[in-house]
């Protein structure tokens, strides 16, 4: 899939970045571009959730400069790109069990590159990316990808955001693994991942490439009908809330599923934190317990022991 579609809406009045990307602002609500998203829909709806994608909830300022995001159909995936943040606001996937298993049979090839379709005004580089205290994140990640084709997108500068290390390589990674867990254990879900900007100082690498202040993962499973979202702070803290799309709504301003019924919304499922050890975690397989078998074993030679003792008491 490729291709996109952008708009542009002027503010009436100067405010923070901060509030214009957290609230996604007008692209949902002008004729034009419903035009677009329609267009994009049309070519890549089945990544969405009832082919809904991303939904500001109302009107709000934005700043003094156009702003435009661009809808882009890559091979995997779909992203909604943010003129302002020079980042993905969101990245979809729709995956199943059959595209996983097909996934982990890849090995991973680095291929970072800027993103073609995009105009060079707005486009990242991979030049803001050096010499700074972040790492290049993907949203919708590599080790979803079950193609050559989707493999290289995934790596597009148009899927990555500025991530803390330690967020990035640890916390995020094991957020990563648990949804493709999900997707193997439920046959098929949909997942949007994005980014929020809700901190009262926004950063900036190589003064172009807005830092996000939060990640999240928002996670429906058609068979339960049931939705929640993994929301995490952009920092080392390792931090992981679970919350409704309800409550991600009213944080970021975004409904990040809008296809799904209310009662879907306003309730959080249960996600998966601590099912994977530390030799598991990251190979898409739950934590294993002990089977009935075992534990048997360690009564009977916890028994035996006791009995030992007991008799040597009497010896002595």
């Amino acid at each position: 899939m490729s291709g996109y579609q952008r708009f542009s809406h002027k503010s009436l009045s100067q405010t923070l970045v901060v509030i214009a990307l957290s609230l996604l602002p007008l692209w949902a609500h002008s004729s034009s571009s419903l035009d677009y998203r329609k267009q994009h829909l049309n070519q890549c709806g089945n990544t969405y959730a009832n082919q809904q994608s991303p939904q500001p909830l109302s009107n709000q300022p934005l700043s003094n400069q156009p702003l435009e995001i661009y809808y882009l159909c890559l091979n995997g995936f779909a992203v909604g790109y943010s003129s302002l943040s020079k980042t993905a606001l969101w990245s979809a996937e729709y995956l199943t069990r059959a595209r996983i298993e097909k996934a982990s049979e890849l090995s991973r090839v680095d291929n970072f590159h800027e993103e073609s379709q995009l105009p060079n005004r707005v486009k990242g580089y991979l030049s803001d990316y050096r010499n700074v205290p972040y790492d290049r994140g993907h949203l919708a990640p590599n080790a979803d990808m079950s193609t050559l084709e989707s493999q290289y997108d995934s790596f597009s500068l148009a899927n990555i955001v500025p991530q803390n290390p330690v967020n990035n390589r640890s916390t995020w990674r094991d957020i990563e693994s648990r949804t493709r867990y999900l997707a193997i254990k439920h046959n098929r879900i949909y997942v949007v991942t994005g980014v929020a900007f809700i901190s009262n100082r926004v950063k900036k690498i190589n003064n172009n490439i807005l830092v996000p202040s939060h990640l999240y993962k928002a996670i429906y499973i058609p068979s339960l009908q049931q939705a929640g979202v993994y929301f995490v702070p952009n920092d080392d803290s390792q931090r992981v809330e679970i919350i409704s799309l309800d409550e991600l709504a009213v944080r970021i301003g975004v409904d990040a599923m809008p296809g799904l019924s209310g009662k879907v919304q306003k309730t959080a499922m249960t996600l998966p934190i601590d099912d994977y050890s530390p030799a598991t975690k990251n190979k898409n397989t739950p934590k294993s317990e002990p089977d009935n078998q075992q534990i048997l074993l360690v009564l009977v030679n916890l028994v035996l022991t006791i009995f030992e003792w007991i008799i040597s008491l009497f010896k002595s």
